[in-house]
């Protein structure tokens, strides 16, 4: 390896690098890395940089990674603060749940982490984190999910299910473009909080955020949106449920949960506060809505690039996201219906997945800032309320048609 020549100012990357006969040690690499993202400026000896830590401009600050002296490579102990907020929230949240018959854990969850987001200043470290938890977490909690499923319980369902799934989904979907054009919304907009409301929250508007290439401040108003308006499906619905106010059964009203609220973690709460019946159900449908992203993403691509001015901006279809979390759900479904899990095993792996369901939860409270919907205008707002009543209404007209 050549060595740096003394008039080259090194990089944090070059010293972070194992490319380097003179790399730094792994002590020094940590506080390299953590200087690299809060963007400090580094005063590191170039000729012999191994031979003293990383110094920041302001002062020197021993990390808190090296206080605790974690064995983790850098890349990982970034995310540690924020994850390890939500499993402490998770934790909380899983013990006021057992405690109290009329709040679940997934909704106590989601609320700690709203009080914490909105009442107090969360440090940047924990940001990268919670997000993990918001995205990884939740994705890895529902490929497990599939260990509650048989293909017999999903064939039992019958077009019946399918439709409920798939229908409210649809005419939401061309219902809620219609009502941005009378609203003379920009049309960007429009279709992510469509997408968002009528497929499955923040990974379909960040899936056609990608391909329509909208403005961050669209995307970040589509989630708060959605957020907002499912959180309030998801404590509404139990209510509404268990007052008997639409007269629902336990599998009508898994098939309203899973057929009309926003985002998984949402559905889950909700329709398991209606029974393990109900829980089963709204999780099969809801899974069948998320898996109709693949197919409305391509279209959405396809009619992208059709319509961009060079008639064939190839770039826009990088951004379509196949949703993998689908498969471990369907390996988990085939595992068990090979009862390739014993009774123990089965129990375990739920437990550990509704850990990780809260932990989603709370990093999803975490995530919703209220005094930014605050600042977005009142279209918006109209057009996800709009959206939101119309994927509920529909679904449960067909509920009231199709499921005895």
């Amino acid at each position: 390896m050549s060595q740096m020549h003394s008039n080259h100012a090194p990089n944090a990357f070059d010293l972070i690098g194992f490319h380097h006969d003179n790399a730094l040690p792994y002590r020094q690499r940590i506080e390299m890395f953590q200087a690299v993202f809060s963007g400090k400026e580094l005063n590191v000896d170039p000729i012999n940089p191994s031979g003293g830590s990383v110094i920041e401009s302001g002062g020197a600050r021993e990390s808190l990674a090296i206080k605790f002296r974690f064995i983790v490579p850098p890349e990982f102990e970034v995310l540690l603060p924020g994850l390890m907020l939500t499993a402490v929230i998770s934790a909380l949240a899983l013990h006021t749940g057992a405690q109290l018959h009329y709040v679940t854990p997934l909704i106590a969850a989601m609320a700690m982490g709203m009080v914490l987001r909105n009442a107090f200043i969360l440090p940047a470290a924990y940001k990268q984190g919670i997000f993990f938890s918001m995205r990884q977490v939740l994705r890895f909690a529902v490929a497990l999910l599939g260990v509650r499923i048989t293909f017999d319980q999903i064939t039992g369902l019958g077009w019946e299910g399918a439709a409920i799934a798939l229908v409210p989904l649809t005419v939401t979907l061309l219902a809620t473009v219609g009502a941005g054009k009378v609203l003379r919304m920009d049309a960007s907009q429009t279709l992510l909080i469509a997408t968002g409301t009528s497929i499955c929250g923040a990974s379909a508007i960040l899936t056609a955020g990608a391909i329509t290439r909208s403005r961050e401040e669209h995307v970040i108003v589509a989630i708060s949106s959605i957020t907002i308006f499912g959180t309030i499906s998801m404590l509404l619905y139990p209510l509404l449920y268990k007052a008997g106010i639409f007269h629902l059964n336990e599998a009508q009203y898994g098939f309203w949960a899973g057929a009309s609220i926003h985002e998984v973690a949402q559905v889950i709460a909700a329709a398991f506060g209606g029974g393990e019946l109900s829980g089963e159900i709204g999780t099969i449908v809801k899974l069948t809505r998320v898996a109709a992203l693949v197919p409305v993403a391509f279209v959405f691509s396809y009619l992208a690039v059709n319509r961009s001015p060079q008639g064939g901006d190839r770039g826009a279809t990088a951004g379509v996201a196949f949703p993998y979390f689908l498969l471990g759900f369907v390996g988990m479904v085939v595992l068990n219906s090979l009862e390739f899990f014993t009774p123990k095993a089965i129990r375990w792996i739920e437990l550990f997945d509704m850990f990780l369901l809260t932990m989603a939860m709370a990093g999803m409270g975490l995530e919703t800032d209220l005094r930014q919907l605050m600042r977005v205008g009142y279209k918006p707002l109209v057009l996800s309320i709009c959206s939101t009543a119309t994927i509920a209404v529909i679904s449960m007209l067909l509920i009231k048609l199709l499921v005895v």
